[in-house]
């Protein structure tokens, strides 16, 4: 049901998880573990799998706060009042937001995905962290850096900060259109690969170098290896799936 990163399993007093598709009651191409009521999944089975995902990662299940997510660059600090914000329905979410940050305990904060690449961002020293959505569009306007600087207006280092990059589709799978690769290729060169048919974008390339130019140094940032379109079995995929596709998780939380 759950794995994690190593780097951020090893910082005191931090908790994390990045849920699979494993260990839910969804069924369908949304099979098991759903964690998107926006996705056309029965919403009760949605609020059953949030639950088995708080139980198996240790935080309250009416306590996690997620964003409406539009594929933008909006970020916002998530604060004990928020506590409960998005756990059962999207109506409740903070809206317009793909980013969320954090620095109070107890506060578990996650973003959805389903090819698009969850990133998080910890400051052990001061006890800060973020996650963020970012698709290619989400990372062409540089949301991972808009996470660093938000943290480092609010006292963080950028090279005291760890970064990791979860799972989302490979360059071989991210096929976009000449216009996209355009914009794409002027900000994050080595993020576009030309091919014999169609461009494909590197996402994790894009979002490391975006990382890096913000200070985060490169040491400092892991990546996972698995490609959501490659192992649908594993993740969901909305591209592998047809466009009909649950969403994993990653979230992230001070004890």
């Amino acid at each position: 049901m759950l794995e994690y990163f190593p780097a951020l399993s090893a910082v005191p007093g931090l908790r994390h998880a990045l849920s699979t598709r494993a260990g839910g009651v969804s069924a369908g191409p949304y099979a098991t573990l759903n964690l998107g009521y926006h996705v056309g999944d029965d919403a009760a089975r949605v609020t059953d799998n949030r639950r088995r995902l708080a139980a198996a990662a240790g935080y309250p299940a009416d306590a996690l706060v997620t964003g409406r997510q539009v594929h933008g660059t909006a970020l916002a600090w998530a604060t004990a009042a928020d506590r409960g914000r998005g756990a059962f329905g999207g109506e409740t979410a903070l809206p317009g937001v793909d980013g969320l940050l954090t620095a109070e305990r107890g506060v578990p904060v996650a973003v959805l995905v389903a090819d698009c690449a969850p990133v998080a961002l910890v400051d052990p020293r001061l006890r800060r962290l973020a996650v963020v959505h970012a698709g290619w569009r989400g990372a062409l306007g540089r949301i991972a850096s808009a996470a660093v600087r938000a943290l480092a207006a609010a006292g963080s280092a950028p090279a005291d900060c760890l970064a990791a990059i979860g799972p989302a589709l490979c360059p071989a799978c991210l096929e976009v259109g000449d216009e996209v690769a355009a914009q794409v290729a002027p900000a994050f060169p080595a993020g576009v690969r030309s091919t014999a048919d169609r461009p494909r974008l590197d996402l994790h390339r894009m979002i490391t170098d975006d990382l890096i130019a913000a200070g985060v140094p490169a040491a400092r940032i892991a990546r996972h290896p698995a490609c959501t379109r490659c192992r649908p079995d594993r993740f969901f995929s909305h591209r592998a799936q047809g466009g009909q596709a649950g969403r994993f998780a990653l979230l992230a939380w001070w004890e």
